[in-house]
């Protein structure tokens, strides 16, 4: 695998919208969905288990563990995962509050898929540079 290949995450209850970013996002050069999970739990699941992507693409309402309290966990025990929300609410006082508890984007459901791309790109982590090598 390439080092600038950019691992992520695919958390959302609906299954066939997980599946259809999945397969959006295999289509864009440098990224991997490393797995896929239904809310927050199944999640941390993985992550426990050492599965540990770069960003996380998560839906904010989910049952068990929803957007929001995942984005609090991951800020205390896993501060090198970020985290790109994605929902249907367009609340500017909602997405303040998420950026605000950590998470590193925003993307409505209705998003274009160069704006998936941008924002998985602006969330990842910065990449050691070739001359830092």
């Amino acid at each position: 695998m390439n080092t600038q290949t950019i691992r992520l995450a695919v958390v959302d209850d609906h299954i066939l919208f997980r599946k259809g970013l999945r397969a959006l996002i295999s289509g864009f050069a440098g990224m991997e969905v490393l797995f896929e999970a239904g809310d927050g739990q199944e999640l941390l699941e993985h992550l426990d288990q050492g599965v540990v992507p770069d960003v996380v693409l998560m839906d904010l309402q989910m049952p068990v563990l929803d957007g929001l309290q995942t984005v609090r966990l991951l800020r205390a025990q896993y501060p090198r995962v970020r985290v790109v929300i994605i929902s249907m609410h367009d609340e500017p006082e909602l997405i303040d509050s998420l950026h605000s508890e950590g998470a590193h984007g925003y993307l409505l459901k209705n998003a274009n898929p160069e704006e998936v791309r941008g924002a998985i790109v602006a969330a990842a982590p910065p990449r050691p540079s070739l001359a830092a090598l």
